[in-house]
């Protein structure tokens, strides 16, 4: 039997008219949201929905837990939890009460979770179930996981630890603020122990059981128009054999896990591999010219490790320092006891562990796969990576990801189609051979660059590669929303590895190096037609390259790209900021934070089609 075989629920009974209220979803809206590609049940009832839909359920929860480090018993109860109470319905709602979605959540538990210091300091984000969004699947699942951990902590509270977790669904069920101890609730408890005895104990170990079982994943990719990308490189970097029996297995942040090297055969699929249940694989398909590439990438180009090896002499307090991070990101990342007990020849992950991220950190993949491509750098390695992406092996008799096999079945989009996919193999161009040695000394080339509707021609590309993910997209576009809405993106994100040196876009003035965002650097450089803030550079001296007041040419190094400390997205990257005119930023400030909505002065504009007209060399 599969886990999802054992979790199967069957269709509850309906409300009769009269018990329905009218602060009920069933009375504020009675129909379900079908629209195409939303998780959805089939009425309002526990339990009615589609297996495949159930099966999409049960996944987003597994994910989410073992994203955020729950163990395999905790993420068997989290799934208990939502099939009692939703019957993995995320359009349930109860006919007598507010209670609706996957965690049948109330609108005073609604309330409590969006306050910051309840889901924030336990997810990372501010929660808002609010009006419909307690029946969206992926806020619900959430909802499931953070109700599970304010559950488990108020009944460690409350009990001792032998009967935590006969306890934890009580406070799910009553508030989690009930107290089970007062004179006037022994009724109540004993009602909710019931329910625990008969629907959540007994399934504890089997669910566990099934979640932990050995699993096998497979990779297959496509063209946009569904032909296979057959015969593309790609690497896979797996758990190295070594076993968890409490947890599922990360290998974001090891220094040491199992990397695989292969191509796809000619129907575009990888081999299939086998691996600990709910194991994490980090799969990244490689540029088809990989080889050349790295032959022609700069030998002098490096970027700093993903690791750090302890000298004599050295505290944490120093090396997180100079590492651009915290010492309390290092004692955890590193499970550290006495932050002042640490011996030379340790060595350290600079990776904070306490999620697994979709994207994981590029500076570890490379650092990781580099040898193994026969990279001379981290920095060439990232050169070569194409996409990449983190995925949690689910459980055997998943159907949502591939209905004819038993095994994990992912598929991967890519952006060309079979004509433009095939037209790149016979390229006689090898992408990126234009970052030759020469990328950190001054570059003459084209004239002064002409301002026209706000794009700047003749620009040299501000990174020594291309940026690794998509700037007209997602967060890193310009004009995106930041700030929960309040205000807007004021530039690019050009995401690559940090170390990876930035350079000046054309000749100019450097008019301010000073701090930025999260503990790096910006550097301010007017060019003649134009101003740039390159922002969120390393801000250590020794990567800064120039000073104020000081005039570069066209390719010189102005630093290295940074690490933002203390936050929960992708994190190594050069923000570009562009503004129309040249203006002397200490007379007219570049971030002005009453300035609606960029927050910036009013001739900032958007760097993106300046940036895609620009040069390599």
């Amino acid at each position: 039997m599969t886990l999802y075989e054992y979790l199967r629920v069957a269709k509850g009974s309906a409300y009769k008219a009269e018990q329905i209220k009218t602060y009920s979803w069933l009375k504020i809206k009675p129909e379900v949201d079908t629209t195409f590609g939303r998780i959805a049940g089939r009425s309002r009832i526990h339990g009615d929905i589609e297996p495949l839909m159930q099966d999409r359920v049960i996944d987003l929860l597994i994910e989410i837990a073992t994203r955020h480090k729950m163990s395999y018993r905790d993420i068997a109860h989290i799934l208990l939890f939502a099939k009692v109470e939703s019957g993995f319905n995320p359009d349930a709602a109860a006919g007598t009460t507010s209670a609706a979605g996957l965690g049948q959540y109330t609108v005073k538990t609604v309330k409590e979770a969006a306050k910051p210091e309840i889901s924030k300091s336990r997810l990372g984000f501010e929660l808002d179930l609010s009006k419909e969004n307690v029946l969206d699947a992926e806020r619900g699942a959430f909802g499931v996981l953070l109700s599970y951990m304010m559950c488990k902590e108020a009944a460690t509270r409350c009990f001792s630890p032998d009967a935590i977790e006969e306890n934890t669904y009580l406070f799910h069920h009553e508030g989690w603020y009930f107290n089970p101890n007062s004179a006037s609730n022994p009724e109540r408890v004993a009602d909710v122990h019931a329910i625990i005895a008969k629907k959540i104990l007994p399934h504890l170990s089997p669910v566990e059981k099934l979640l932990q079982a050995k699993t096998q994943v497979q990779f297959a990719l496509k063209t946009s128009d569904s032909k296979p990308y057959d015969n593309q490189p790609f690497v896979m970097v797996v758990p190295n054999g070594n076993t968890n029996k409490n947890a599922p297995i990360a290998v974001q942040g090891a220094i040491k896990p199992k990397v695989i090297i292969g191509q796809t055969d000619g129907s575009g699929y990888t081999p299939v591999i086998d691996v600990p249940g709910l194991a994490e694989v980090v799969f990244a398909p490689l540029n088809r010219e990989y080889k050349k590439i790295i032959a022609n990438f700069p030998v002098n180009a490096s970027s700093a490790s993903d690791t750090y090896t302890v000298k004599n002499g050295d505290t944490l307090s120093g090396i997180a320092k100079k590492n651009s991070t915290t010492v309390d990101e290092l004692v955890e990342a590193n499970h550290i006891a006495n932050p002042n007990d640490i011996a030379p020849g340790m060595e350290l992950s600079l990776h904070k562990g306490e999620y697994w991220w979709r994207r994981p950190s590029m500076e570890w993949l490379a650092a990781i796969i580099a040898p193994y491509i026969e990279a001379h750098t981290p920095l060439a390695a990232a050169a070569v990576i194409e996409h990449k992406r983190s995925h949690v092996a689910l459980p055997k008799g998943n159907k949502a990801h591939g209905s004819h096999v038993e095994h994990n079945h992912i598929a991967i989009a890519g952006s060309k189609t079979k004509a433009a996919a095939d037209a790149v193999k016979t390229a006689k161009k090898v992408p990126h051979q234009t970052n030759t040695e020469a990328i950190v000394k001054p570059v003459k080339l084209p004239s002064t660059p002409k301002a026209d509707k706000k794009i700047i021609h003749g620009l040299l590309y501000p990174l020594a590669i291309k940026a690794i993910a998509d700037y007209h997209t997602g967060a890193r576009r310009f004009g995106s929303s930041r700030s929960h809405g309040t205000r807007k993106h004021a530039g690019v994100d050009l995401y690559a590895v940090k170390g990876t040196p930035v350079r000046a876009m054309a000749d100019g003035v450097v008019l301010i190096v000073h701090d930025f965002y999260c503990q790096t650097a910006q550097i301010v450089v007017n060019h003649g037609t134009f101003i740039a803030r390159y922002g969120e550079v390393d801000p250590r001296k020794a990567n800064i390259f120039v000073k104020e007041g000081q005039q570069i040419k066209r390719g010189d190094p102005l630093g290295k790209v940074g690490h933002l400390v203390g936050i929960k997205v992708p994190s190594d990257m050069l923000h570009l900021e562009m503004y129309a005119t040249t203006e002397n930023p200490a007379k007219t400030s570049l971030t002005q934070k009453t300035l609606a909505p960029y927050q910036r002065r009013g001739d900032v504009f958007d760097p993106a089609p300046s940036i895609d007209i620009s040069e390599m060399e």
